[in-house]
């Protein structure tokens, strides 16, 4: 990668540092989920999910769209997933860390 890129890899991986942004991706990783139910699943304010949420979207990690007074969120690639099962392999393996879905 070039230093452009890398840049941009650093921007996202800084996306993904913090734990409500971790359990969003780790929620949509199994199906689209409203903003509502992503807060209640959770377990942050209204105003909390809406700044992570902004965040994953900025990086493009998810898309919303909006149906009636509800918005959803899914995940906009699912490669992705395959480095979040990574970085659950290596807590498990390395960390001693149990993952419990």
């Amino acid at each position: 990668m070039d230093q452009c890129q890398l840049e941009s890899a650093a921007k996202v991986l800084r996306a993904l540092a913090h734990p409500v942004r971790l359990g969003v991706l780790q929620c949509l990783a199994v199906g689209e989920y409203t903003v509502s139910e992503l807060t209640e699943t959770i377990g942050c304010s209204q105003s909390m999910m809406s700044q992570q949420l902004a965040t994953l979207e900025r990086q493009h990690l998810i898309v919303t769209r909006k149906e009636g007074t509800l918005k959803y969120c899914a995940i906009q690639n699912p490669d992705f997933l395959k480095m979040l099962n990574c970085l659950e392999s290596h807590l498990h393996k390395y960390l001693h860390v149990n993952i419990n879905k």
